[in-house]
Parts: C-alpha cells; structure tokens; sequence
C-alpha cells in the first residue's frame, strides 16, 4: 500500500491557503481497538472502544482508519509474528501502534510538522516549497507517550481485559463493554489533546527512560524512615501496607517501603506529582486573587466606608447565625482529567462534619497542622446559600491498581489500594497505600483517623526527620554530577529504573538568565541525537560506547555497562590479558541483556576533543558511584 493510498484516507476536502513559515506535529486521530468485539460485517463498529480526532470524522472514515491500521499490523506480523509493526512512516504523517495487552490496541496518526518558504526558480519566478519535517518526530518518544498514557490509564482503573470480561472469560456483556468506554473516555479524552510534541525533552526523559530519580540519602537518614514507616503499619494495626516519600523540587524518591516494587513507584510517582501540582497552582491562584484585592483603593473615612458596604451584605450579616460546616461528599475521581467536573458544589445527603466531635461530645481539633491531605478527606471551601464562604470536606478516595503485595512480591493480577496523598509543609510528600477492603474504607472516612495520623507523626518528631532529610538532600545536590558549564549528563538503569539528570532543571533549581547563557542549552536536536545512540546500542548487540558529533559541532556520549558482567569484568582486570574472555562470559551476557546501565554525555563546547569527552565521561561514572546510594 503505497503512501498516497495512507494520505487519502486523511485528506481534508477544505481548501486552506498555506501558511509561510514552520507549523508543529499535531494529533490527527487517536482511538483505542480491540478487533475481536467485532468480527462480523453488521458489528465492525463495535471494536471501536474510543476515537477522536481534532476536525469531525464521518463513521466510515472512521472504520477505514481502524481497517487500515489492522491492515498493517496484520501484514508485518507475517514477517515478524513476535514483533507485529508499531509505526509507519507517510509523507504526511506517522502512525504509531502500541499492543498493551492481548486483542487491545492503542493507535495515534501525528501530522508532521510542515516548513513552507518562498523560493525562486530559475526563471526567477517565486513558488511555494513545503517541506514534511519528518525528522523531528522520534518513533519510540511517540510510542512511549502511548505507554505512559496505558499505564497511567491502568494504575487509576485497571486492565482493560479486567474491565471488559471481569474474572470470566466469556462473552463480555453490553454493560461491561460500556463501562470500559467510559472509562476510557474520561481518562483519555483530555490528556490527550495536552502532548506537545515539540516538547522532545519532556518525552524522552519522562517517557522514553520512564524511570524514578531517587535521591541519595545518608544510610541513618533513611532507617529513621524507616523506622517511622514501621511505627505507623504497627500504629494502624496493618491497614497501610506501603510508604513512600517524594521530594517536591526535584520529584525525587527519597524513601520507599521495602515492600514496594519501584514499578509501582514509577507509575505512582507521576500520579502525585500532577496532584499536588495541581493543588499549588490552585492555591498560588488564591494568593494571586488575594494580592490584587489587597492592592485596590481602600475607602477612607466612616462616610466612605459606610458606602462600600451592600444592603444585602448589613441584611445578610443579621439573618445569618453561627457559620456551620457543611460537607460535600464527590464521587471517587477515576481519572486526573476529570477530578474538577466530578466534584460539584452541592451539599449531599450522607454530610460528614469538617471539625468531628470525640466520643465525649467535645471538638476534636487539628493539634498539628504541619501539612494538608489531598485525597481521603479533604477540607475544600463552597459558597453557602446567602453567597459566604464556608469550609466544607469531601470524599476523594482515590483507588489505585498495583501489583505490590503486603510481603512485597509482584502479584500476577493487580491489587487494589487506596492513595492517600499528604503534603507536609515542607518540600516532602508522604503518600500511604491502604489495602481496598471495606475496613480500610471505614478508616479513611472517619476524620478522626487523618487528625491521628498526623499527630503520630508528629510524636515521631516528622518535623525534626525533614529538616534532616532536607539538609541531606541539599548538601547532595550541591555536590552531584557537577561536570561543568560545558557539559550536560543523564543516567538511567533500566533494571532499578533509577534515573538522574542535568539536561532539565527543575523549576525549583531555575537559574538566573546570566546563569543560563553560560551554560549550554538542551536542544531537540540534541535529544534525537541522544535518542539515535540510544537506538544503536538496542540495534548491535554487546555495544558498550558509542561516540557522535553533530554538524553543528557538539558531542554526544554513550555508555552502557550489562550489570551482570560487573563481577565478571572485575575478576578479568587481575588476568593478564583482557581480551581472551571465554565465551561463558559472552553466553551470561546474552541471557540478561535487559539489565545494564546507561550513561550519556552532551559536550557543547566547539573545540572539545574525543579526549575530553572520554575523560569527563570517565569523571561522570566516579561520580555516580559517590552518589547514587539510597539502600
């Protein structure tokens, strides 16, 4: 099937006069599949789960993408069975297809970005070149936006075959098959449309190395935590099985329970990061709302003052007694996407009091304060009925699936927790995982129980453990991969998915603009290149370096060592000759290729030597040694 064959199918019949210029990729279509729910001619629709696209699509343009899309699959996978295709490339665009499980498919159609100028002939007339900028797109950035979107989509609502069949195996029901489009729906349907796919910096170092930066803390630092983790599972009597901690600046993992797989915590991470930034930005809104009222003409004099203020506000203030708390109970969110349309302002039945009463009838108040909870019970403000403002609490259990258990083995189906989220007033945030039983469920809907929490910690002298950690992780930051102006690094290891970067700064380490003009600047070009070595080390077995140099002068450095080779490698250096390696050593490198650690070094200085990259490259791994060490 030839490209133009590819491109008619998303052919746009409008005519639009071309824009001079570059215009970036964009989304064509998105949809999720599974063939088998319609293999008949009268129910082919029925396979579609989901589709969107950014311009209305008629239902048989639909279905001949979909077809399409099955065309190609279905036609590699007679070259290669084990490896059915996850991309095509066309002129226009690219189409990426990813398999998460068995008959699921995720499948997205990028336009490329496009470079129109006007250029003149040799007769010296103008005319228009448009140029497909294929380049720019990096097929495994693309396909792992699509695995982070799944396992995203999977921690929140679980696997689409649980989903649709349950624990049968049967036919799937109507029922069942439409609440796996809703879930679906709600979950994707505005990710989605938020990729920005000339961001290549954010794909490739949060999806194509989809790792967890874990922060070095010192040996007695981290057996404080944990000894803090064991008291609070003893305290609770079990109900939290697991802990971690995360380190706001940076998003480092500073502490996790030993029985929590770091998978979990990689998928888990994302989620809390993007919950508690989404609460910063609500409350710098609040400030900022605040700040500007503040900042108006304030009256002078009675007279003046007396004129500010309403009929309506001097009625109110009579008619209205005591400020009650009311309570608003929301549904569970199952998505990040759809957590503000799920939440509604209006008082529910079942009303659960912000400030709960102990048994002797007394208030129970918050005797710490060091922090807030954003998921459980959390403390929201609504306008009551004469237009006050007024603190109500609601239910936000957020439930997640994982496949850690209790004694920290990996299940093979996934088990069910509730996250409880809580932001210390630090830059440190705990997050508890409750097994989904009905006990737990009862623990988390009682107010007392997040007051008690918080004050055990308390008693544990939290406090005191952050400002320790704080200090710990600063004086390791300060010290860290400090390579120089020159250089930018990035270290991943693909078995303990431990990752640390220079290449992207966090916002909290944000650098003044004299600071960022003597420093070199990551570029897309840049981190194809990066991605390009990355390729050829999966591509020729047994690579260990590779070395390149762009036109535009800078290196790029690639190092992977196979961590089982490491004890092996040892023995060799007290052998005489290095190269005489039996082939044991090459057979035990075979069979776990999976497990290495890689290292990659951008030199952006114009006369930097192979010499120098070798040499910092080498300085680049003592380093590593120094400081990355949490257990």
């Amino acid at each position: 099937m030839s490209s133009q064959d590819i491109q008619s199918i998303n052919k746009d019949d409008s005519f639009v006069l071309p824009r001079l210029g570059k215009n970036s990729p964009t989304l064509s279509y998105f949809c999720v599949y599974n063939p088998s729910l319609g293999q008949s001619e009268e129910n082919t629709k029925d396979q579609i789960l989901y589709y969107t696209a950014k311009k209305v699509v008629p239902a048989d343009v639909k279905m001949k993408q979909i077809g399409l899309a099955q065309a190609l699959v279905n036609f590699t996978s007679t070259f290669s069975p084990s490896h059915p295709t996850q991309n095509v490339h066309s002129q226009k665009n690219r189409m990426i297809f990813l398999q998460p499980e068995p008959g699921f498919w995720i499948h997205m159609c990028v336009e490329l970005g496009v470079s129109r100028k006007q250029i003149k002939d040799s007769k010296g007339k103008e005319k228009l070149v448009t140029e497909y900028l294929d380049s720019q797109l990096n097929d495994k950035a693309l396909e792992a936006v699509l695995k982070i979107g799944y396992e995203q989509f999977k921690l929140l609502n679980g696997t689409f075959t649980y989903l649709l069949f349950g624990d049968s195996v049967e036919k799937p029901t109507r029922q069942r098959t439409r609440a796996l489009m809703h879930a679906i729906e709600e979950f994707f349907s505005e990710w989605i449309w938020k990729w920005d796919f000339d961001r290549l910096d954010t794909m490739c170092f949060t999806a194509v190395f989809n790792g967890v930066p874990v922060q070095p803390v010192l040996r007695n630092n981290y057996l404080r935590v944990n000894e803090l983790d064991k008291a609070v599972q003893a305290k609770f009597e079990n109900h939290i099985s697991h802990l971690f901690v995360l380190n706001l600046e940076d998003g480092g993992l500073v502490y996790r329970s030993p029985t929590l797989l770091i998978n979990d915590v990689c998928s888990l991470r994302k989620y809390v990061l993007k919950k508690v930034e989404k609460y910063l930005k609500k409350e710098k809104a609040k400030l900022d709302i605040e700040s500007s009222l503040k900042k108006e003409v304030k009256p002078s004099g009675l007279k003046a003052f007396t004129k500010s203020i309403s009929t309506s506000q001097i009625l109110n203030y009579f008619s209205v007694g005591s400020k009650s708390t009311d309570t608003v109970a929301s549904s569970t969110p199952a998505s990040i996407s759809t957590e503000d349309s799920t939440n509604s302002g209006l008082p529910a039945i079942s009303d659960i009091p912000t400030e709960p009463t102990s048994p002797d009838g007394s208030s129970v108040t918050d005797m710490t304060g060091q922090g807030i909870f954003l998921t459980g019970l959390i403390e929201k403000m609504a306008i009551g009925m004469n237009g006050e403002e007024r603190p109500v609490t609601r239910s936000e259990l957020i439930r997640v699936h994982i496949s850690s258990d209790k004694n920290g083995e990996q299940n093979d189906t996934l088990l069910q927790y509730y996250l409880l989220i809580y932001k210390h007033k630090s830059n440190l945030v705990w997050s508890y995982l409750l097994p989904a039983t009905s006990k737990s469920e009862d623990l988390i809907s009682d107010p007392l129980f997040y007051i008690e929490l918080e004050n055990y910690m308390g008693e544990k002298k939290l406090d005191q453990l952050t400002d320790v950690l704080n200090e710990n992780i600063t004086s390791m930051q300060e010290k860290s991969l400090n390579l120089g102006k020159n250089y930018k690094c990035f270290y991943y290891d693909n078995t303990t998915l431990n990752i640390k970067s220079t290449m992207i700064d966090p916002p909290s380490l944000a650098k003044s603009p004299k600071d960022k003009k003597t420093t070199i600047q990551v570029t897309n070009d840049m981190i194809l290149q990066l991605l390009e070595v990355r390729e050829d080390f999966e591509k020729i077995p047994h690579t260990s370096e590779v070395y390149t140099r762009s036109t535009a002068n800078h290196w790029i450095a690639g190092h992977r060592l196979y961590n089982t080779l490491r004890s092996t490698e040892e023995e060799d250096l007290d052998t005489a000759i290095h190269e005489n390696r039996s082939s044991l050593d090459e057979f035990s490198r075979d069979e776990d290729m999976d497990d290495f650690t890689e290292m990659y070094l951008i030199a952006a200085k114009k006369d930097t030597s192979l010499a120098d990259v070798e040499e910092t490259l080498g300085k680049m791994t003592t380093s590593l040694l120094d400081t990355m060490h949490i257990e």
